[in-house]
Order: structure tokens, then sequence, then C-alpha cells
């Protein structure tokens, strides 16, 4: 739980400051969407009732929103507590009190960057994040921050661009081929890791998921024997395509083994050290281009013929699939829209 979000983070404050304690602080969250807090009046899934609405639909993508003709003014809240106050105005939460330790400081910011969405996503229709949070303790203002940050880019040119642009049409044959499944099933499963990698708004916000469909990669690619060994599996493809031991333990197995031990494919609540932690993040952050590599690398070696997928010849849903489709056409009314 939380294994993929909880980052190092410090408070940055200005040159030469400290934060004084025992004082009297004050804490701001910074929450996003803004319509279910009464500062948008568009762009979500929250309408006010008794008030006339304009829905919108994307026929392309089926995304939809809702817009209220008169929206929600911004919330306004108060909640006084024998040793703090919490204020909630529009997108902004404030809790004031006395913070005794640096510690005190940090635990309370934690919890509440954690859990305070995820019980408002219980009641809102838009499930809201924490974009930032700031404050001051004895008047020294802070930023509470990552403490760091690798970035990876890709560097292009014009020129290579629009050949990667060709390159990928011409190989939309490779797909239409006989017992090509999956193939196309590995990519699909790649697409959606890179999708969620991108869509994610607050640090390793879907690294989890993410995780889970490469893993899912290596096991549609390399399916194991009878002996049902699908690690051993996928190390004897990856040889073929012509991987040293170095890269297959360090790139693509971990994929395997996180999403069978660590919080991807399973529920773990166990509590990990920074240091462990450290390791975790930094392999999930870096995962992806291991895996275009492999894919680059797999669509040439399938189009010259030097590398041929176990074939998979599509059949019938059967079994314990279908006994679950039953199970929800008992409810099928229930689904109708």
């Amino acid at each position: 739980m939380l294994t993929y979000q909880v980052r190092p983070r410090v408070f940055k404050l200005e040159s030469g400051q400290t934060l004084p304690f025992p004082e009297v602080g004050e804490v701001c969250f910074y929450f996003s969407p803004l319509q279910p807090f009464g500062l948008e009046a568009g762009g979500g899934h929250t309408a006010v009732q008794n008030v006339a609405a304009t829905a919108g639909f994307n026929v392309n993508t089926g995304a939809h929103v809702i817009e209220s003709k008169q929206p929600l003014v911004p919330l306004e809240i108060t909640i006084e507590e024998p040793d703090r106050v919490v204020k909630l105005a529009g997108n902004v939460l404030t809790i004031s009190q006395t913070f005794a330790s640096n510690q005190e400081l940090t635990e309370l910011i934690q919890s509440i960057y954690f859990s305070y969405p995820m019980l408002l996503a219980v009641e809102f229709a838009d499930p809201p994040i924490i974009e930032r949070a700031d404050g001051q303790v004895g008047g020294v203002t802070f930023r509470w921050e990552l403490r760091e940050w690798k970035m990876q880019y890709e560097i292009t040119t014009q020129e290579k661009q629009e050949q990667s642009a060709a390159s990928s049409w011409e190989r939309i044959g490779i797909l239409s081929r006989p017992g090509s499944r999956r193939l196309l099933a590995a990519l699909h499963y790649f697409h959606v890791a890179l999708r969620l990698a991108r869509r994610g708004e607050i640090a390793g916000e879907f690294l989890p998921e993410m995780i889970l469909n490469l893993s899912k990669v290596l096991e549609v690619l390399f399916p194991p024997s009878g002996d049902g060994k699908t690690r051993d599996a996928t190390r004897a493809g990856l040889r073929k395509l012509g991987f040293s031991e170095k890269e297959i333990e360090a790139d693509y197995v971990p994929a395997m083994a996180l999403r069978n031990e660590i919080d991807v494919g399973h529920v773990d609540l166990s509590l990990f050290k920074v240091d462990q932690l450290t390791l975790v993040h930094g392999y999930a952050e870096r995962a992806e281009w291991a895996f275009r590599l492999l894919f680059k690398r797999l669509l040439e070696a399938t189009a010259s013929g030097s590398f041929e997928i176990e074939p998979y010849e599509p059949k019938p849903a059967a079994g314990e699939a279908v006994r679950v489709i039953e199970i929800l056409r008992d409810h099928a009314e229930k689904y109708e829209r």
C-alpha cells in the first residue's frame, strides 16, 4: 500500500532559515480538480441538484463531463478541534495548530496528503488529489517538496521522428500475420503502461499498474512450457533476442518479481525502509526504456524472420471465465444504461 507513492520529501525554506519548534503554525493543502470544490463550473462529473446542466460527450473517446448553469460556490467549512482548527476555503485546506517538532509536522502532512483525498473520493464524484502543500511555522514559510527527482527524455530530430512514424506504419503488416495475437497483446500492455506513466499527476501515482502491464508483456511474449516457470521462460526468450544475463536480470525479471511480491498484483501492507523503496522506485521509473528496446529488437527480429513468437490460436472463452460472465448475467439489469 502506497509503496510506489511514498517519496522522500523536504521542507524548502528561504536561505539560512530554520523551522522553530515548538511553535504555532499552519499547513495548506491545494486540491484539484476544481469543480467539486466550487471553483470551476465544468470539467468534471459533479452537477448541482435541481439546477439545469449541460452534459458534454466526446463521441470519439467516450469522455464525458457536465456543467451546471449555476455551479457550486467555493466550499467553506471550519472545524474546531481541541488542538487545531481545520478550514476548507475553495480547494485549499488549512490546518492551524502548535507543532512540537519537525517529525510532528512531517507526520501530519503525510497523513493528510495520502488519506484525505482517499476519503473525499468516497463522497466526491471527481476523485481529488493534493497538488502541493506549503505553510509556515513561527512565521517561517516552507514548501513541502520532493527531495530529488530523475528525468529521462528522448532526443530526436525531424528526420528521425518522421522515419519512426513510417517504420511503425510498415510494421502494421506484422500484426496481421496468423498467430500474431501474442505480439498484439504485448504491444497493447506496453501502450497501456506508458499511458499510465504519462497520466499520473502525483509522484508514482500509477507506477504499480504500469509495472503490472510490463509484467504482462513478458508473460504473453514468452509463455512457459509445461513446468509453468514464467521467469525461466522469459529468460530463455530474452537470450534468444540477444540480451545479456545482466540486462535480463536487471531490466526485465524485476518487473515479474515486483508484480508477484511487492504491491502490484497482490495486496501488500508491508512497511519498507527508505533505501528499499529507493531501489523499487529507481527500477520502476526507468523500466519503460528497457522495454522499448525490447520491442524494437523484437519487431526487427520478427520482421526478418530471425525470431518467432510462440503462436496462439484464438479460441472461445471457457471454464472459469465463462462462469464469471454467467454470474454477471444474473445481475445484468443492474448494468444496463
